[in-house]
């Protein structure tokens, strides 16, 4: 009865990341074809991603994200039939992709229970934000985990068991969890785990964490984390505006 009254979160089905590798120089080109690609899409019906994001601070500067969901693997497949059947759509995609140096696709799968039981009940494709005066950026916090059947069940718990305490202690309003999710198939390795925050301003970022630190139990999650990870690195992406409602 418990999980049931505190599920309020529902599943974004599969969580499909496309990490894009252009020369720094053509980011700005690729980011206007993005946002044509994605109009033209919409206008025909096609959906289009959550969102798409540039590398502000991270591993590399010439590194977009694509970040689309679907119900199910039978669902991607019609999907990109149809977007093979619509010429204009199809067009305004090639020439998004001619610019791409390299590219990895990977399919997540979200923790919706685990977030619905930490409190957070607001839907990944329900998510909106309130601007700002700082221009918002997001986080993507990234654990390669040990291997083994158990290890992202154990993460998951521990994780939402301090999860709990941090957003309690964080009372700044700066930050905001969007998603935490775990890898399926593709390019990811076995047991990755994406956190994907959003933040009023980097700035803002620092001050929500500083407010953090004052959860000891968020603190003992992320001590009983450690152990489980093999390496962890973080990168603050910019939205690209007009593409998702993940801005």
């Amino acid at each position: 009865m418990r999980r049931s009254l505190t599920r309020l979160r529902q599943s974004p089905g599969l969580l499909q990341m496309t990490e894009v590798e252009v020369r720094p120089a053509h980011v700005p080109i690729l980011l206007h074809k993005l946002q044509n690609s994605a109009e033209v899409s919409h206008q025909r019906g096609l959906g289009g991603p959550l969102g798409a994001f540039y590398t502000e601070l991270g591993q590399s500067n010439g590194r977009v994200y694509l970040l689309d969901n679907f119900a199910s693997f039978h669902a991607r497949d019609l999907n990109q039939k149809a977007l093979s059947l619509a010429d204009d759509a199809c067009a305004a995609a090639l020439e998004v992709q001619q610019l791409y140096e390299s590219m990895r696709t990977s399919i997540f799968l979200e923790a919706t229970d685990a977030l619905g039981e930490a409190g957070l009940s607001g839907d990944l494709l329900s998510f909106s934000a309130e601007g700002g005066d700082e221009p918002p950026v997001y986080e993507l916090r990234t654990y390669q985990l040990k291997l083994g059947y158990t290890t992202v069940p154990t993460f998951v718990e521990k994780y939402t068991n301090g999860l709990k305490e941090k957003l309690a202690a964080d009372q700044t309003g700066q930050s905001h969890l969007v998603s935490l999710m775990y890898s399926e198939a593709g390019a990811a390795p076995l047991n990755t785990v994406h956190e994907l925050w959003r933040h009023t301003s980097i700035q803002g970022s620092q001050d929500s964490r500083q407010a953090s630190r004052r959860a000891s139990g968020w603190k003992q999650a992320i001590a009983e984390i450690a152990e489980l990870a093999i390496t962890f690195h973080s990168q603050y992406l910019r939205p690209v505006p007009g593409v998702g409602q993940l801005q």
